[in-house]
C-alpha cells in the first residue's frame, strides 16, 4: 500500500482552513517529508541534473535521491544535455570565464556550469564525442584517451595512436565490461579500425573501396556507413588468444554491403545511427541541399536485419518517427519518447549546427512535413565544442 501523504495541522491539532494556504505552506516540514511524496517529486523531474539539485536541499532529500537511484526508481527516459567544452581543453583555457565548461538543457533552456576534475580532461586538446559516458580525447601529441568525466575515480584508458582521428565509439561500457568491450575508430578521413580491450594494437580494415563516415555496434555486429551510401556489416571472430595480434587470424568478416538511395541530390551529408524506442537500429542522414542558404534536409532509414545472420538486408526510408524524438550529432545519438515530453515537437529531429558568426544554433527538423526551423540558444557558445551527453552523476 502506498504511504499516506502527511496531514498539515495547526499547532492545536485542528485542520487548517483551505482559505489560509500561506499559513499551510509555513507549517510544512519540508525536510522531513515521507518517502512517498518525495518520490513523487523526483518522478516529476525530467532531467537527471534536477535530481542532483533535489539532493542538495538537505540530508533527508539526498538520502531519498540516493535510494531511488540505487533501486532504479528514477525516470529512465530522459533527454540528453549539451556538454559545452572549450576548443582546447587545458588549464590555461579553463581559467578563462568565457571558456568555462557547462551543461545546457534544451528542455529548460538553462546553462549549468560544471567542474570536471578528471586529469585526462585537462591534458587534452580536442574531444571527439562520447560513447557509453566515455569521452574520446586527443592531446597535442595525438595521443588518444578514453575518460569518463563524471566518474573521476575510474582511471582513463589509453589507446594506441591513430592518425587524423574522426570518430571513436564503444561496444559496451568498460566499467561494466572491463575485458569484453571493443573500440571502433574512423581515422585518416575514412579508414576503419577495431581494438579489443585486451589487445595492444589496432586491427585495421583494409577496404579501399569504402570511405567510412560513421560506425555503430548493434546486437554483436558492426554497421558502418560510407560516402557511397552503402552500409557495410561486419561480424567479429573470437581469437584463440585475446592478448595477441595474430596476423594469420581473421578477426572480423564483412558479411554484407547494402546500398540505399537518397531521395534528393545534396552537396554534403552526415550519417548518425540511433536506436529507436522499440530497439530497432535507424540511420539519420543529414544532407546539405543549398550551401548558400544553409538549407538541410534529413532522411531517416530503418535497417532491416536478417533474423539468422543479423546482416542488413534492406534499408527502408521512414515517413514518420512514431513516438520517437531524435537527438543526433557528436556523441551517442539518442531517442526519447514524445508522449513524455510535451515541450519537444513530435516527429522531430534535433541537431546543432553553426549559425551566423560561427555561434551554435539548435535546428529542429520535422520528419513528417520536411520543415526546418532554428532556435537560438540562450547563451553564447561561440568557438566552443559541443556534444550530446546523458550525464552520469555519482550518488556514492
Amino acid at each position: 500500500m502506498p504511504q499516506t501523504l502527511p496531514s498539515i495541522t495547526s499547532p492545536v491539532s485542528s485542520p487548517l482552513s483551505i482559505e489560509d494556504p500561506h499559513l499551510a505552506m509555513r507549517k510544512v516540514d519540508w525536510a522531513n517529508l515521507e518517502c512517498y511524496p518525495l518520490s513523487l517529486v523526483l518522478d516529476k523531474l525530467e532531467e537527471h541534473i534536477d535530481h542532483v539539485r533535489f539532493g542538495v536541499v538537505c540530508k533527508t532529500w539526498l538520502s531519498i535521491a540516493k535510494l531511488n537511484h540505487k533501486n532504479h526508481q528514477f525516470r529512465i527516459n530522459v533527454p540528453p544535455m549539451l556538454m559545452i567544452l572549450p576548443n582546447k581543453l587545458s588549464h590555461r583555457h579553463a581559467k578563462s570565464k568565457r571558456k568555462k565548461r557547462s551543461l545546457y538543457s534544451i528542455l529548460s533552456e538553462k546553462e549549468y556550469p560544471i567542474q570536471l576534475s578528471h586529469p585526462a580532461i585537462f591534458k587534452s586538446k580536442r574531444c571527439l564525442g562520447c560513447s557509453h559516458g566515455w569521452h574520446a580525447l586527443v592531446d597535442d601529441n595525438h595521443a588518444i584517451t578514453l575518460a569518463n568525466p563524471f566518474k573521476c575515480s575510474i582511471p582513463p584508458i589509453s589507446l594506441p595512436h591513430l592518425e587524423h582521428l574522426n570518430q571513436v565509439t564503444l561496444s559496451a561500457d568498460p566499467i561494466t565490461s572491463p575485458s569484453d568491450y571493443v573500440v571502433a575508430a574512423i581515422y585518416n578521413f575514412g579508414f576503419l579500425a577495431f581494438k579489443r580491450a585486451s589487445q595492444s594494437s589496432w586491427i585495421r580494415v583494409h577496404a579501399s573501396e569504402f570511405s567510412f563516415t560513421n560506425v555503430v555496434f548493434y546486437k554483436g555486429l558492426v554497421f558502418a556507413d560510407t560516402e557511397g551510401d552503402i552500409i557495410v556489416s561486419f561480424k567479429f571472430n573470437d581469437p584463440p588468444c585475446n592478448d595477441s595480434n595474430d596476423p594469420n587470424f581473421i578477426y572480423f568478416e564483412k558479411i554484407a554491403s547494402t546500398p540505399y538511395f537518397l531521395p534528393e541530390e545534396c552537396y554534403y551529408r552526415n550519417a548518425y545511427f540511433v536506436k529507436s524506442l522499440t530497439g530497432d537500429i535507424w540511420m539519420v542522414k543529414r544532407c546539405l541541399v543549398d550551401p548558400q542558404k544553409h538549407s538541410y534536409k534529413l532522411f531517416v532509414f530503418k535497417l532491416e536485419l536478417d533474423a539468422q545472420s543479423g546482416k542488413v538486408e534492406q534499408i527502408n526510408k521512414l515517413e514518420s518517427l512514431e513516438n520517437n524524438i531524435l537527438f543526433v550529432g557528436i556523441g551517442d545519438s539518442i531517442s526519447v519518447s514524445a508522449p513524455c515530453f510535451s515541450k519537444f515537437e513530435k516527429d522531430s529531429i534535433y541537431f546543432i549546427c553553426h549559425g551566423d558568426g560561427d555561434d551554435l544554433e539548435l535546428q529542429i527538423y520535422n520528419a513528417k512535413d520536411g520543415s526546418l526551423r532554428s532556435q537560438s540558444l540562450l547563451v553564447s557558445f561561440k568557438g566552443m565544442q559541443h556534444l550530446w551527453v546523458l550525464p552520469q552523476f555519482q550518488w556514492d
